[in-house]
């Protein structure tokens, strides 16, 4: 008897144990179907809104499907930028309201939304170019985008990544200025907004030689060194320029503007020379060239000046005040007017088609 009471109590033990993984495994069952038939009926509504599964995955994974969802959000464009590592959640309706969106425009979009807010912007890249966009860095902040959106959208048939002008003044200049930012450095900006101390001298300042420039001036050594081999790759090729002025000190530049105040008034004054301060010579990094043949004010005329604008770039030099982007750097075109950055950064700023202003503002400003 008492071995018939162990049997049946190592039957009921097993049959309990059978019915507990049972109901656990009937508990996980439902848990998988709970979980797995809501996710497949989401998956489903996003694929009737067009996305593709690797999209999908993203969206599930970001926490996006009830946005998404809810709204009936969808485009190409965010579709294949989800499946992006550049891909920013927080800017879905930008991805919606363009064709498509690179990293410059992610990275224009943040340096504008310091101003502006989402909104504003999300008009602009809807209706504008970047070309069209990227003066909005130089410009002050605008109070009604829509205002200046119209003004471009009016100019468009003139416009290009070459010519950008408006009927309308955005900027005031001298006005909210700022030091400019590391001082010393071959990439430094300075124009009518940043503004070198009175006491900034550019270190390394060596005295040119007649060969390359006119007797007495000055430009630092690095500028220099790219500078002569610059000119000897011209003279190789039958041409020839030298630079005409350099360096400028602070005080030498006062001199200069107030005379130029003198004689024109300072409105037209500013139209074409920086006050103190402002004034790119006194970095040791910029060059006025003149040729052999025509001097400087025929310079832009000369076959020198096209060599340079197909060759400058590669010594590290740009031209700084280009013809049809008035409206951007603040002075008449001076086709003479060169500026040292770097080989790296001219090369840069050559294929963005962009002033330096823009370009400083947009990729190199701290």
């Amino acid at each position: 008897m008492p071995a018939v009471k162990k049997r049946r109590k190592r039957v009921i033990r097993r049959r309990l144990k059978k019915e507990v993984v049972f109901v656990a495994l009937a508990f996980i069952l439902f848990l998988y179907i709970c979980i797995s038939i809501p996710s497949l009926f989401t998956s489903n509504k996003l694929a009737k809104l067009g996305y593709d599964q690797d999209a999908i995955a993203v969206i599930k994974e970001l926490k996006l499907s009830d946005l998404l969802l809810d709204n009936q959000w969808y485009s190409d464009q965010l579709n294949e930028a989800l499946k992006q590592d550049s891909f920013r959640s927080d800017l879905i309706e930008l991805y919606l309201a363009t064709d498509a969106l690179s990293n410059d425009d992610l990275l224009l979009y943040d340096r504008l939304a310091t101003s502006y807010s989402k909104e504003d912007l999300i008009s602009c890249f809807q209706q504008l170019e970047f070309y069209e966009m990227t003066p909005l860095l130089v410009f002050d902040p605008i109070e009604d985008l829509s205002g200046y959106i119209q003004d471009v959208l009016n100019h468009r048939a003139q416009n290009s990544s070459d010519h950008f002008e408006l009927s309308n003044s955005y900027v005031t200049y001298y006005q909210d200025t700022e030091p400019t930012e590391d001082p010393g450095s071959i990439t430094m900006l300075v124009n009518k907004h940043f503004y070198l101390s009175e006491s900034f001298i550019p270190e390394n300042l060596v005295e040119m030689s007649v060969k390359y420039a006119s007797k007495g001036v000055q430009m630092t050594q690095e500028a220099y060194d790219a500078f002569a081999q610059m000119c000897d790759a011209m003279n190789q090729e039958g041409l020839s320029m030298y630079a005409s002025s350099t360096y400028r000190s602070y005080q030498y530049q006062q001199e200069l503007y107030d005379d130029y105040v003198k004689r024109d008034g300072e409105q037209e004054a500013d139209t074409y020379a920086a006050r103190p301060g402002f004034s790119e010579h006194q970095t040791g990094l910029t060059a006025d060239l003149a040729s052999s043949s025509g001097g400087l004010s025929k310079f832009g005329e000369s076959a020198e000046y096209q060599w340079m604008l197909q060759h400058a770039h590669q010594y590290g030099w740009i031209l700084r005040y280009p013809e049809g982007k008035e409206t951007l750097t603040g002075y008449d075109a001076e086709p003479w007017h060169w500026r040292y950055v770097g080989a790296e950064t001219a090369a840069k700023v050559q294929a963005s088609g962009l002033t330096y202003d823009e370009y400083y503002l947009l990729y190199l400003q701290k």
